[in-house]
């Protein structure tokens, strides 16, 4: 009788194993999918801000900002001059002839960095664009985008690039963390068994690439998400 009550408890011990085992291998990928995913959206969204912040700093420097830093004080203090059409041109009338008859001049004006960034990209994130989501470097602070930049010489002139690297290893960072964000103990328990370890799965990273914008080899802001 105990031998036959062991083995019940061990056939139901290997059942439901298997059935973790099961599980896991068809959650796993899909729930890998899902994070990469989300973390590629938020991330593009603070690369696109950056393509548009640094647009405004070439406009206006001629070439493109190599410091994230430097370019957070130009979005947060920067100023710049821009010329604006002071006037209304008359129903009936070109812009020319509103020119000529006093009614339409140009002057320049000093707005906000802010302002001509908003104008280039509405929706732009101004407040954390700096910061690469939910990477930390090895003292646990928030991990920053590194900008590279060079140039494309020819003949008759040199053209300013830049290019931002995000690899695999900081888009998946902290991802245990993220995924075990419930209050409920069971639940933490049952993520911990079905994705604990899931940015470490080789199969899985080696499917989804790097993201990166801009080139060091040609004059491209292109993203690799275009």
């Amino acid at each position: 009788m105990k031998t036959k009550t062991i083995f019940r408890i061990v056939l139901v011990v290997a059942v439901v194993f298997l059935a973790i085992l099961v599980t896991r291998s068809i959650l796993r990928p899909e729930k890998f999918k899902m994070v990469y995913e989300a973390r590629q959206s938020v991330i593009t969204e603070r690369l696109i801000a950056i393509r548009a912040i640094q647009t405004v700093y070439k406009n206006e420097n001629k070439t493109y900002c190599a410091d994230i830093d430097s370019l957070v004080r130009f979005v947060e203090n920067g100023h710049i001059n821009v010329v604006k059409n002071i006037g209304e041109v008359p129903e009936g009338m070109t812009e020319a002839d509103a020119f000529k008859a006093g009614l339409l001049k140009k002057e320049t004006v000093s707005i906000p960095v802010k302002d001509r960034i908003y104008e280039i990209e509405p929706k732009a994130n101004l407040t954390d664009f700096q910061y690469i989501p939910f990477a930390t470097d090895e003292n646990g602070q928030k991990k920053t985008f590194t900008i590279q930049t060079d140039s494309i010489a020819s003949k008759t002139y040199t053209i300013p690039v830049y290019r931002i690297d995000v690899p695999i290893e900081d888009i998946l960072a902290n991802m245990d963390k993220s995924i075990n964000t419930s209050d409920n103990v069971f639940s933490r328990g049952i993520n911990r068994i079905l994705y604990g370890g899931l940015a470490e799965e080789s199969q899985y990273k080696s499917q989804y690439p790097d993201i990166w914008m801009g080139s060091l080899t040609e004059a491209s802001t292109t993203g690799s998400w275009e």
